[in-house]
C-alpha cells in the first residue's frame, strides 16, 4: 500500500493536453484496426462469392456432360 504513495505522483500527467493526444492516437489506432478488419471481411466475402460462382459453373458443366 505504501508503494502506491510513491508511484502515483509519477503516473500523473503534468500536461492534460498530452493525455488528449494519447486518447486521439488510441482512437486513430482502433479506427485503423477496425477499418482493416472490415476490408478483410469484404475481401473474404468477395472470394466466397467467386468460389460459389465457380462451383455453380462446374456443376452446370458436369450436368451438361452427363
Amino acid at each position: 500500500m505504501a508503494v502506491w504513495m510513491f508511484v502515483l505522483p509519477w503516473l500523473q500527467i503534468s500536461n492534460p493536453n498530452r493525455f488528449n493526444d494519447y486518447l486521439l492516437l488510441g482512437y486513430a489506432v482502433m479506427g485503423l484496426i477496425s477499418l482493416g478488419y472490415i476490408v478483410t471481411l469484404a475481401v473474404r466475402q468477395r472470394n466466397l462469392q467467386k468460389d460459389l460462382q465457380l462451383m455453380a459453373q462446374l456443376l452446370q458443366e458436369e450436368e451438361i456432360g452427363d
